[in-house]
């Protein structure tokens, strides 16, 4: 897993098209650990890491829509945004 620097969080998120307190809470994640991560304070490790990545690799594969739309089932509970993820980068391209 590549490790995820200030621009690429910053990317995924404005793929989104959010703000930073709308991307935390939409992940389960804090608007601190997002405002770091963007400004290079410190770097998503465990959990946040590999949520990051996957989301990064649904984004690859579906429109930020749909992904969006898959997430917001997830109602911000990490391992159920991991799980949708999850089932994102399963069905390749397809919802």
């Amino acid at each position: 897993m590549e490790s995820m620097t200030s621009p690429l969080v910053k990317s995924l998120r404005t793929k989104l098209g959010m703000t930073q307190q709308a991307f935390a809470s939409l992940l389960g994640l804090s608007f601190v650990s997002v405002n770091k991560w963007e400004n290079g304070g410190s770097t998503p490790t465990g959990l946040s890491a590999v949520l990051l990545s996957l989301l990064e690799s649904a984004l690859q594969r579906h429109s930020p829509t749909v992904v969006v739309t898959a997430l917001r089932r997830a109602a911000g509970v990490p391992l159920e945004v991991v799980r949708v993820l999850t089932e994102l980068e399963r069905t390749h391209g397809h919802p």
